[in-house]
């Protein structure tokens, strides 16, 4: 059964937080990857790998960046160590 498995809650998320990822830099620059549209606004300039605990275990993903213009999505910002109260 799929439920048993231990890691088929971690991957639904993992893509399901990917393809949010791609829609948000698609919406961000006005075009999908390789479009060519009237209101792009910038280019996509590959991926960042990050990673993101969560209560499903850490998940790997591909931050899209973008050429000159910063990209859209403040969660996957670089940080330097962990901040404790």
């Amino acid at each position: 059964m799929l439920l048993d498995d231990p890691t088929f809650l971690k991957e639904i998320v993992e893509r399901v937080l990917q393809e949010l990822l791609e829609a948000e830099m698609t919406e961000h620059i006005g075009a999908a990857p390789y479009e060519r549209t009237e209101r792009r606004t910038g280019q996509r300039n590959g991926y960042k790998p990050r990673t993101l605990r969560t209560r499903v275990g850490t998940l790997n993903l591909l931050v899209p960046r973008t050429e000159k213009a910063p990209s859209p999505s403040g969660s996957f910002r670089a940080t330097r160590g962990t901040r404790r109260p």
